[in-house]
């Protein structure tokens, strides 16, 4: 009896150690990262703005809108671009920082620097 429960318990958790990994490589588990989804909202926002501008562009070499109209549409949405890249840029940045401060953290916590590799 004692042996099927010692035996159960390595095989649960071996499994418990090996499944993450296992789940991971085909692709079976997904962690939201917010700042990844942000990041990914404001690319696709700038791409929209990306074909506002390829529209614009349509449009006044067809002569269906003045140059003022196309300047004045073209400016906006140039501005908007802008704004979403000083968007992303920030969050990259922000991000950055807050992975090397988690990182610092683990060194500081962590027995042997953190970090994960072995010392010789």
């Amino acid at each position: 009896m004692t042996i099927i429960v010692i035996t159960l318990l390595v095989l649960v958790t071996i499994v418990a150690l090996v499944y993450p990994f296992w789940a991971a490589r085909h692709g079976g588990v997904s962690f939201n990262d917010p700042a990844r989804d942000l990041e990914a909202g404001i690319r696709r926002a700038r791409n929209r703005v990306y074909e506002e501008i390829r529209a614009l562009q349509q449009e006044y070499f067809l002569a269906n809108m003045t140059e003022a109209e196309y300047r004045t549409q073209l400016q906006t949405a140039r501005r908007r671009a802008a704004e979403l890249i000083r968007e992303q840029r920030q969050v990259r940045e922000t991000t950055a920082a807050i992975e090397d401060r988690v990182d610092a953290e683990l060194r500081d916590v962590l027995p042997g620097g953190g970090s994960g590799k072995e010392e010789s």
